[in-house]
């Protein structure tokens, strides 16, 4: 458990700070070629035949914010190289999208463990908040309740919560009992369908170790995972 703990916090800090933190070339290397082409099925069974559909953009209606919405999504000073992090907007509108579709503000994840895993909980059962969603999801894995936390983010994904599939993605990339590789590349390239053209740099950064077979297993996948997760909506990033 303490283990999967320091493991979390691993995955809290990456958040921060951005795949390039804790991307390391080393490590990747070694993983990639242990890759357990296998996908992991011990979560999917019982779930739909994914429609070979193919996937229909929706138009996401976000609510008019306030104004400090932007300013509250903008690459903190102290952060530093903010180019891969997705949780950061360049633009008003981007930031409204980031808010509509579950993504945390970086302050809000680096003050995560300020507030307890039953505070998040009353807050989304009162709100249905997409980010208080991630939030309590992440606050769950910390507490070593990966799990849980996973079919909370699988029901998000079907509720349009994009940065569901970015979490899902760090789940099985860093959990020590459900790590594998391709799954996490899947659960990334599944954020991509699902609208989020940032997660692309991200999956480059990450997975560029990936061999073609390997590349191909996870875009298989990720499919499934979007049109049975994500339900097949797309929800263009301005």
């Amino acid at each position: 458990m303490a283990s999967n703990k320091a493991v979390m916090a691993l995955v809290v800090v990456a958040l921060i700070l951005g795949a390039g933190y804790w991307f390391s070339a080393r490590e990747d290397g070694e993983r990639a070629g242990q890759a357990n082409a296998s996908l992991d099925q011990g979560f999917v069974q019982g779930t739909p035949t994914p429609s070979e559909a193919v996937p229909r953009m929706v138009s996401a209606s976000i609510p008019a914010e306030p104004p400090d919405v932007f300013r509250r999504y903008q690459c903190p000073p102290e952060t530093g190289n903010c180019e891969r992090n997705p949780n950061v907007a360049a633009t008003p509108k981007e930031a409204q999208w980031l808010l509509a579709h579950g993504y945390p503000t970086v302050k809000q994840i680096q003050d995560l463990r300020m507030r307890s895993t039953a505070d998040y909980r009353e807050e989304y059962q009162r709100t249905g908040s997409k980010v208080v969603q991630s939030l309590y999801a992440m606050s769950l894995a910390l507490d070593g309740e990966a799990r849980t936390a996973i079919g909370l983010l699988w029901q998000g994904a079907a509720q349009g919560n994009v940065y569901a599939f970015h979490l899902l993605s760090d789940l099985y990339r860093r959990t020590e009992e459900l790590a594998n590789l391709i799954t996490s590349a899947a659960y990334l390239r599944a954020a991509y369908l699902a609208g989020d053209s940032r997660a692309a740099d991200r999956y480059a950064y990450q997975f560029g170790m990936l061999s073609p077979p390997e590349n191909l297993l996870a875009d298989k996948e990720a499919f499934r995972l979007f049109t049975t997760y994500g339900r097949g909506r797309n929800y263009p990033r301005p």
